[in-house]
């Protein structure tokens, strides 16, 4: 389900991803598409190879693989021991997520947020959408709820670049109208952040199934397609509200921000705050974990 945006929406987020944006390089896609492959014959030396291109992803897949997240008793020393050990589905998440810190670690001044802050933000809503993955059943998805979860802020990055004047004319809209960032950026510049982010993702050649989440996170009521891409999305949904709700590294418009309802009866959860309350006792006092392993550190 991809979304039309006419000529000049177009032209404008073409325009905003060239210049505060960069593509992920070429081994970064391959990567992905290695790790979600199903096939046997990809050997681990392979995969080390493509991700031995760049070193600083790799000694910080190394330093995340020996953290005390993980705690396993050994020293991992080598890339291909950290591929065996960790397994596809956690080095996937180790790869995306340092990723996803590269771009979101700057500054985003439009948005009120000092360098490192929104890293925080993203990675804790990714762990905790995996939390609703895990109590549902969907333990077998939580690469790419986690993988999702984790992208789903790039869009906000990408439209720091509007500048302060506009992102506060879209403040302005939510306090008066009292509707969703979402909405009132939609209202404002014809797109939303996770419009822009999904359509970014898709320029790059990223998965569709990682796009499309990206895409629809906001309010899941509002995709009509796949009903495992739905509860994916319901989980991204769900773990963005609970990383606004700890507050570490949250936008500006966190205060108010729109529980869509639809995402607990497709996770056949109980549709109450208590299940979000106890997500949030189960993440918060992960931080400071997640920041070490992550290796996440603000400049307040």
């Amino acid at each position: 389900m991809v979304k039309e945006f006419d000529q000049k929406i177009k032209a404008k987020m073409d325009e905003l991803i060239e210049k505060y944006a960069s593509p992920p390089p070429q081994y970064l896609t391959n990567l992905i598409n290695m790790l979600k492959s199903e096939d046997d014959k990809i050997s681990v030396s392979k995969i080390a190879l493509e991700l031995a291109k760049d070193p600083v992803i790799t000694a910080d897949t190394i330093r995340m693989a020996n953290s005390a997240y993980y705690g396993f008793s050994q020293e991992i020393k080598s890339l291909e021991q950290a591929i065996v050990v960790l397994g596809k589905k956690s080095l996937l998440r180790l790869i995306i997520a340092a990723w996803a810190k590269k771009i979101a670690s700057r500054e985003l001044r439009s948005f009120r947020l000092s360098e490192g802050e929104l890293v925080i933000f993203s990675i804790t809503g990714a762990f905790a959408a995996v939390k609703f993955g895990e109590m549902t059943g969907l333990r077998f998805l939580s690469d790419v709820i986690f993988t999702a979860g984790a992208l789903r802020t790039i869009g906000r990055v990408i439209m720091d670049g509007l500048g302060a004047s506009a992102i506060n004319q879209v403040l302005r809209e939510i306090l008066e109208k009292k509707i969703s960032f979402h909405r009132a950026s939609k209202n404002v510049f014809g797109f939303s952040h996770n419009e822009l982010g999904a359509y970014a993702l898709r320029k790059w050649g990223i998965p569709e199934e990682l796009a499309v989440v990206v895409d629809y996170y906001p309010y899941p009521s509002e995709f009509s397609g796949d009903k495992t891409t739905l509860k994916i999305i319901s989980c991204v949904h769900l773990g963005d509200v609970v990383a606004m709700q700890i507050g570490e590294g949250a936008p500006v418009d966190s205060m108010i921000h729109a529980v869509d309802r639809t995402a607990f009866s497709v996770l056949q959860l109980d549709n109450s705050d208590d299940v979000l309350e106890r997500v949030y006792e189960m993440v918060l006092p992960e931080v400071e974990k997640i920041k070490d392993t992550f290796q996440i550190r603000t400049h307040i």
